[in-house]
Formats: C-alpha cells, structure tokens, sequence
C-alpha cells in the first residue's frame, strides 16, 4: 500500500473546517430545535412524513453534539483528553449521521414513489407502522457497522488522537468499499424515484391537491439537493483517495485528494441544515391540510 509521507494539513483546509463547521453547527441546532418542537407540539399526528422527519431529527442531532467536540479536536490538532471509547463514539455519529441520513432519503423517496406512481398499492404498502420497522431496521444496521470502529486495538499515540488516524479504515478498502456501495445503490435508488415522480406530477394538473404534488415535488428536489452537494463530492473523494492509497494512482496525487477529502467531509456536515427543505415542506403540507381542513368544517356547519 502507498503511503503519504510527512504531509502537513494545510492551513485554508483548516479554517475551512471552521468556517463550515461553527456556522453548520449554529443553523443546525436552530433548524432542528424549531422542527423538534413544532413536532412535539403541532404536529401530533404521526404520518409517514413525521415519523421520517423525527428520525431525521435524531440523526441529525447526532452529528450537531459530536461538531464542537470535532472542532475542539481540529483546534488541538487531533490531540484529546477524552478518553478513546469517548473519541470512538463521537467518531461514529459522523458516520451515523452520513449514512443514517442516506438512508433515510431513499426510504422518503421510495414511499414518495410509491404514494404517487403506485396509489392502489400504496394501501398496502404504506403505513405509518411500516414505516417505524424500515427506520428500526435502519438504525440497527448503521449502529451494527460501527461496532468494529470499538473493537480494533490502537497504539497509545493513537488513542491520545482522535479525528486525525484512520490508517486502518483504509488499510483493506473493505470498509470504504463497502460504504460506496451504500451510496451508490442509494443514489440510484432516489434517482430512479424522482424521476419518476417528476414525470408522473408533470402530467397532473397543478391545482389538483389530491397528491400533495407541490409538496412531493419540493421533497424530490431537497433529496436530490442534499445528495448532490453534502454526499456526492464526498464519496467521489473517498473513492479517489482509496484508489491513491491501493497504487491505482500515482502517489503524488495523495496529497491534493486528502485535500479533497478533508473539503468534501465538511460538505457532509451541512446535511443537518439541508434537512430543513424537507422539515419546511412536511410543516408547509400539515398547515395547509389542517387550514383546509378547518374551512371544510366551517362551511359544514353554516351548511347544516
């Protein structure tokens, strides 16, 4: 395996880290609080909707408690006085975060998909019930992959550091592989359905609120906006990096795509704000149902 040998993290890379980072961290935390308490307190009745934005909540909460610890790790310049299971864990919510909320995209889009091109199926297929086993499925799935992440024995200049070795995340390529593959496969998955679901509200006319078209359609494009700009030039990175790091390319490009690399991880952290589209469109809906709702009431009443 190629190595990079004495490179020294640039300085633009860290204060691009502050840069995203405290500013992500600020909006996030405001972005998730509000559509945490409109949840608790508005929003009562659970949906699928719901139960995907509440989920998305607690990923994305995740990610907002481990970023001052990460920020205060990039200050020390990876040093930590935290203890190593403390830095493991704290490791693991980015990627809890990163691939929960992948996840998380392609189960709204499937149920997106198959409320709009499938509506008799969807009878069947869709329940706020099924909804709770897919994200229970999900969770155990994403907490399962970070068990080894616990279990791997480090030297003790390594459990002084956290954020800063991953020597052997990427000494195989098993696990970065593996992660592609979960991206990939969930990026043709959103693709496919929002394809579809775009052709099929194109062809219905735009004051038809029976499909909830305006609020699929705002949901198609905040999925397909945060996978583009928080997950894609992350997962382009890795890929080149792994690519660097196994000799496929030459050694010299091993210092720029860490680079790359570093520039594409803080990418992923804006998820937590990008989040908020979905949150504004699922709010946005349940308001105009419910006004909707209290006018077909109103007008029962002066009717009878």
């Amino acid at each position: 395996m190629c190595n990079l040998n004495n490179t020294t993290e640039f300085q633009f890379v860290k204060t691009f880290q502050y840069v995203v980072h405290i500013p992500t961290f600020i909006l996030g935390l405001i972005i998730n609080l509000a559509a945490l308490w409109l949840l608790c307190n508005r929003l009562k009745k659970w949906m699928e909707s719901t139960i995907y934005m509440t989920n998305l909540i607690v990923c994305d909460m995740f990610l907002l408690f481990s970023l001052p610890l990460r920020i205060y790790a990039n200050k020390e310049n990876g040093k930590w006085h935290l203890g190593p299971i403390f830095c493991k864990f704290v490791e693991s919510l980015y990627f809890v975060n990163t691939y929960g909320t992948i996840l998380l995209i392609m189960l709204i889009s499937l149920d997106r998909y198959i409320a709009i091109k499938h509506p008799f199926l969807a009878r069947t297929l869709r329940s706020p019930k099924k909804a709770i086993i897919a994200c229970i499925v999900m969770w155990v799935c994403i907490w399962s992959a970070s068990i080894p992440n616990y279990i791997q024995s480090e030297s003790q200049e390594q459990t002084e550091m956290c954020f800063v070795d991953f020597s052997e995340f990427w000494k195989t390529g098993i696990i970065p592989l593996t992660m592609e593959i979960i991206f990939l496969v969930s990026a043709i998955t959103v693709m496919f359905c929002s394809v579809q679901i775009i052709r099929t509200l194109q062809r219905v006319d735009e004051e038809r609120d029976d499909m909830n078209m305006r609020t699929s359609m705002n949901v198609v494009y905040s999925n397909l906006a945060t996978f583009l700009l928080c997950f894609t030039p992350y997962h382009v990175a890795m890929l080149l990096y792994l690519l660097a790091k196994q000799c496929f390319i030459t050694e010299a490009y091993l210092a720029p795509l860490r680079i790359f690399l570093q520039i594409s991880q803080c990418l992923v952290t804006m998820n937590c704000c990008m989040d908020g589209m979905y949150y504004y469109s699922i709010i946005k809906d349940f308001w105009k149902s419910k006004i909707k709702k209290s006018a077909e009431e109103t007008m029962s009443t002066h009717s009878s």
